[in-house]
C-alpha cells in the first residue's frame, strides 16, 4: 500500500517526537491493511511469559518507499515506547500475545 497523506495527521508538522501523544489506539497487526491513522509512535507491552524472552514487531515506517521496506523491532518484557512513525504493523513477523498501541495525535 503506498503512502496515503489523508492518514498522516503529522504531514504538515515538523518531524519532532518531543510532543506528547494525545490519542492512543489499540493496534491489531495485519498483513492486509495499513493503519487507519498512521502512528506517531508505538507503545508495546511484552509480558514476561513471552517465548524466548524477546518479542518482535514488524512495521513499515512512514517514509518507506514501498511495503517491502519493513523493519523488525525487538522488545524485551515490559513496556516500551518506540518513537518510530509507522504506517503498518504486520501480523507476519510480529510476536503473538503482546499489546501494541499507536499514538496517533
Amino acid at each position: 500500500m503506498p503512502y496515503d497523506k489523508t492518514r498522516d495527521n503529522y504531514r504538515d508538522q515538523s518531524a519532532s517526537f518531543a510532543a506528547q501523544g494525545k490519542l492512543c489506539v489499540a493496534v491489531t497487526p495485519s498483513d492486509a491493511a495499513a493503519l487507519t491513522v498512521y502512528a506517531k509512535a508505538l507503545r508495546v507491552y511484552v509480558p514476561a511469559s513471552v517465548a524466548g524472552g524477546v518479542a518482535t514487531v514488524r512495521v513499515t515506517p512512514l517514509a518507506a518507499v514501498n511495503d517491502s521496506d519493513t523493519v523488525t523491532l525487538s522488545f524485551v518484557p515490559g513496556i516500551a515506547i518506540e518513537p518510530l512513525a509507522v504506517r503498518q504493523v504486520w501480523a507476519t513477523g510480529t510476536t503473538a500475545g503482546i499489546e501494541i498501541h499507536a499514538y496517533t495525535v
